[in-house]
């Protein structure tokens, strides 16, 4: 059994492509855990795919404890700092921003320290690091919205998930990754797009403060059930199917 997670072609696959398709001929089974996944798959080694997910451990973050907060909204990024990420451009249009609000920057990388000079920590933009797993589901569930800017190569929206299950609105980048997980429940934005990333976040700001909108309170409750249906548990439930396709398979074929 393979799992394909990646969304979009690098410049190595073509010629990796003979050693990908003859690798893909062992598999009984191949699961993409995206429609942008199992398009990559093809492109890249041929063969069919099931469609799957990414496991949410939902428990985890329904469960937290929230980190507190002021009597300001608060925005979370979640991800590593690296241009792919979009870290850059939250940063840019939250600036942009002109209701109230905190931004809580978790992660680092290799854009760390130039976001940092650009947007040093202040009254509005909290730096926080490396953060544990609690660490890491507090904060989400501390946090009023969680932002997904990524610009591209996100063939799952796991973060969107996982802000979904800590009762976050979502607002994240209109990708086909991103747009199959969220399933209605988030606010997407084009990629890269800062002007249209500030307006989204000023709207959801607003509609935190009103209790209305997608951060109103059955628009939480639906995102979170929504969550639900994307746990660890229901795609452990999957795999053992899975597995045991592959066992007959390889039996019938032995």
């Amino acid at each position: 059994v393979g799992t394909f997670h990646r969304a979009g072609v690098s410049r190595w696959v073509p010629g990796l492509k003979p050693l990908a398709r003859l690798v893909g001929r062992r598999m009984e089974v191949r699961v993409a855990v995206s429609e942008a996944a199992r398009e990559t798959g093809v492109k890249s080694a041929g063969g069919e795919y099931e469609v799957l997910f990414n496991g949410v451990d939902v428990e985890r973050f329904a469960t937290a404890v929230p980190t507190p907060t002021d009597d300001r909204p608060t925005v979370l990024f979640l991800g590593r700092h690296e241009a792919r990420k979009g870290l850059g451009v939250l940063l840019d249009a939250f600036a942009q921003v002109e209701r109230p609000a905190v931004l809580w920057v978790a992660g680092d990388g290799p854009s760390s320290e130039v976001e940092r000079r650009r947007h040093p920590e202040s009254g509005r933009v909290k730096w926080l690091g490396l953060l544990s797993d609690e660490e890491v589901a507090a904060r989400a569930a501390g946090a009023d919205v969680l932002c997904a800017p990524s610009l591209r190569g996100e063939s799952f929206g796991m973060v969107l998930l996982e802000g979904m299950a800590a009762r976050c609105a979502v607002v994240a980048s209109d990708l086909d990754g991103y747009r199959s997980a969220a399933g209605g429940h988030a606010e997407l934005v084009p990629p890269g797009d800062v002007v249209a990333l500030s307006r989204a976040l000023g709207a959801t700001l607003a509609d935190v403060v009103e209790g209305i909108g997608k951060s109103g309170p059955e628009a939480l409750k639906a995102a979170e059930a929504h969550a639900q249906g994307w746990s660890m548990e229901h795609l452990a439930e999957c795999y053992v199917d899975v597995y045991e396709r592959a066992r007959q398979r390889f039996r019938a074929r032995a």
